[in-house]
């Protein structure tokens, strides 16, 4: 029949079919579409709570000094003998609520590494498990260095290659996030690289803002945990 869907019950194969007509296939959809509206507002928090910390929140400094150090692995093509990428990030702890992000990336060719080295700085506010990290300045450095085929790339990727830079600026730079804080580790609350954002994270797959709720924890770990891009930074002990 045109226009027309005939439905069937599956477990009364007896019982009369009913017809469902087009004004009520149009109302189905609608609600549909309205339930999943209201579900994507109710359930994810407006992103914009990542950049900031309530003013009525009260602020501490109870923050570990020192070094934050996020787990990273190389990244090249498999199985390539041609090209190796090396990267390191971390966050660094200081007095008077101040603290450095160095980011660097070494590319490794099979004649020469391309380096560069993002160190941000600025101030950082803490609430109880909640610390918003705020950029204020940004230096940029690059440079290439060619490679004798006796040097060794895992030695020159261990430090900084170059004596000189033909890039190095500095500049201001405005950029907030907001991590979660848990006496031993940072966790982002969006993916986060060198001062380069992605749309994915802790906040994206949490339900309500500032909260430790189950779908938070369930996130914290399930991108705490990742081996590839993982959004964690574990405060390194010193002996």
């Amino acid at each position: 029949m045109v226009g027309k869907i005939l439905f069937t019950s599956s477990s009364s194969p007896n019982l009369d079919r009913k017809e469902i007509h087009p004004n009520d296939q149009k109302k189905t959809s609608l609600l549909l579409l309205v339930f999943i509206f209201c579900v994507s507002l109710s359930c994810t928090p407006k992103l914009g709570w990542i950049r900031t910390l309530p003013p009525e929140f009260p602020r501490d400094t109870n923050l570990q000094l020192g070094t934050f150090v996020r787990p990273t692995e190389k990244k090249s093509a498999m199985g390539s003998k041609n090209f190796q990428l090396v990267w390191s990030e971390t966050i660094q702890i200081q007095t008077n609520q101040k603290f450095k992000k160095v980011w660097r990336e070494w590319r490794v060719y099979h004649d020469h590494i391309r380096f560069r080295q993002l160190i941000g700085k600025g101030q950082y506010e803490k609430s109880n498990d909640w610390v918003l990290f705020s950029t204020k300045e940004l230096n940029t450095k690059e440079c290439r260095l060619d490679l004798s085929p006796k040097q060794k790339t895992k030695y020159l990727t261990n430090r900084i290659p170059c004596e000189t830079f033909p890039l190095d600026e500095t500049k201001e730079f405005d950029h907030n996030l907001v991590y979660y804080y848990d006496g031993d580790s940072l966790y982002p609350l969006q993916y986060e690289s060198g001062y380069v954002e992605a749309n994915f994270g802790i906040a994206w797959e949490s339900d309500k803002a500032y909260e430790k709720t189950k779908l938070f924890e369930i996130s914290k770990l399930k991108y705490g945990k990742k081996e590839f891009q993982p959004h964690v930074y574990h405060h390194v002990k010193l002996d």
